[in-house]
């Protein structure tokens, strides 16, 4: 064998070495990915469960007691109550109109 052919044979190889790397790091960047993905997920589920129990129990929380649903009644607003809070969010608004002057054009004569 000539010394081009070992060299290209030695080249070949390399090239094919770096090529099965790649493809190996490649792959276990994607299994990481995955598990990172399924345990988010997995946590995300678990949230929810805890959510869905917990509103299960706020459902139930009238029926341990003798409050006559008092307790339970104050949780959801009322419609005058949130026609209160809009009327109070439009006033906001119509108070927040007004002209601010610009702090950098302090030196020149305003209007």
């Amino acid at each position: 064998m000539s010394k081009k052919k070992k060299f290209g044979l030695g080249l070949a190889l390399t090239g094919i070495a770096a090529g099965i790397g790649a493809v190996a790091v490649a792959m276990l960047k994607k299994k990481k990915r995955e598990e990172i993905y399924h345990e988010a997920e997995l946590k995300a589920m678990n949230e929810l469960d805890e959510l869905m129990s917990e509103s299960e129990d706020d459902d139930n929380c009238c029926a341990d007691c003798s409050c006559s649903n008092d307790c339970c009644a104050n949780d959801e607003p009322d419609d005058e109550s949130e026609d209160e809070i809009y009327e109070q969010v439009a006033t906001d608004e119509d108070v927040n109109d007004e002209v601010i002057p610009d702090e950098d054009n302090e030196s020149k004569p305003q209007d």
